[in-house]
């Protein structure tokens, strides 16, 4: 059980008062007790409370100093959780501006060539930034089925807050999937990467994905530039 400032110095304040009163009464009745040797004077009842008052000094000052020790750790103890949840609350406002920018699935236009295998001359999607500030450095990749290749699409310098990136992208030239599958029926993944407001790389998917990143852009080996000239 934690136990706040006040309730700490309450206990320590009774521990001592306990022990003091203990040390009086042990030395009223030692007073009354004891029997002095035959012709002397017994000792006074101030002798036996000065001897036991020194006693229960020390009593008193290991109970200060027990409640002290106690009372710190409890101090630092609040101060670690403190600092806890001040940095998980920084984590989730962070995560604010990547999770309110969302990439749709894309669409393809293209199809098959007769052999068997299909070709795209066409990528459709769109980037919403749903945050109430300006992502920059976007990039826009898609991911083709069945290990085909990379498409890096023209990007915006900007996206702000608020805003749409549509993108329907023709190319001269087909790009060749190696996916036998109908092209309506892709589902091809779609990351977005870039820069927050605090300079802060991310990169999120059309999966729902939310990721930091060191570099505002994707690795670009085996990325294809798409339009293909």
């Amino acid at each position: 059980m934690k136990l706040d400032r006040t309730t700490t110095l309450i206990l320590a304040a009774a521990a001592i008062a306990s022990a003091s009163a203990l040390i009086l009464s042990l030395a009223a009745v030692s007073a009354a007790t004891y029997d002095a040797p035959s012709g002397q004077d017994g000792p006074m009842i101030t002798d036996w409370m000065q001897a036991w008052g020194s006693v229960g000094g020390v009593v008193a000052g290991l109970a200060a100093a027990g409640a002290a020790a106690f009372l710190l750790l409890h101090e630092r103890e609040r101060a670690a959780a403190a600092e806890r949840q001040l940095a998980e609350e920084r984590a989730e406002h962070a995560l604010n501006v990547p999770r309110a920018v969302v990439v749709t699935p894309a669409r393809f236009g293209g199809g098959s060539n007769g052999l068997g295998e299909q070709h795209i001359n066409q990528v459709v999607l769109t980037v919403h930034n749903y945050s109430s500030t300006v992502i920059r450095n976007v990039a826009i990749i898609v991911a083709l089925p069945d290990g085909g290749p990379r498409l890096l699409l023209p990007r915006p310098t900007m996206i702000g807050p608020g805003e749409n990136w549509p993108v329907n992208q023709n190319s001269g030239k087909p790009v060749r999937s190696p996916s036998p599958s109908d092209i309506s029926t892709w589902k091809a993944t779609v990351t977005v990467c870039f820069i927050d407001y605090t300079n802060q790389a991310w990169q999120i998917t059309s999966d729902g994905e939310v990721s930091r990143t060191t570099a505002p852009y994707p690795a670009e080996e085996g990325v294809l530039k798409f339009p293909v000239a």
